[in-house]
């Protein structure tokens, strides 16, 4: 991202195929500030690498709570069951 951050998105942590779960990436700047868009399947544990601490998650539209870790940039999230079969979670890291 042109602002100096890194973002790396690995997808549900606990799944064979973790980053199956991405199914949509945007990487976006705006002056000082980066945002990450995803469209997510699934639910559980999602994880991503950051080297900053974002200052919120959202996911569809709410603020979620993340976990950081300073020392390996991992963030975590924890992603509910769908209503829907097939649903497609908008995700949005604000760094």
């Amino acid at each position: 991202m042109s602002t100096g951050s890194r973002f790396a998105p690995i997808g549900l942590v606990n799944m064979f195929n973790s980053g199956g779960a991405i199914k949509e990436l945007k990487y976006e700047t705006e002056g000082k500030c980066g945002l990450v868009s995803m469209k997510v399947r699934g639910c559980g544990m999602f994880g991503a690498y950051s080297s900053g601490k974002p200052k919120r998650i959202q996911v569809d539209n709410e603020e979620v709570h993340f976990d950081y870790d300073e020392s390996s940039g991992l963030i975590t999230i924890n992603i509910r069951v769908p209503d829907e079969e097939l649903y497609l979670w908008d995700v949005k890291v604000e760094m």
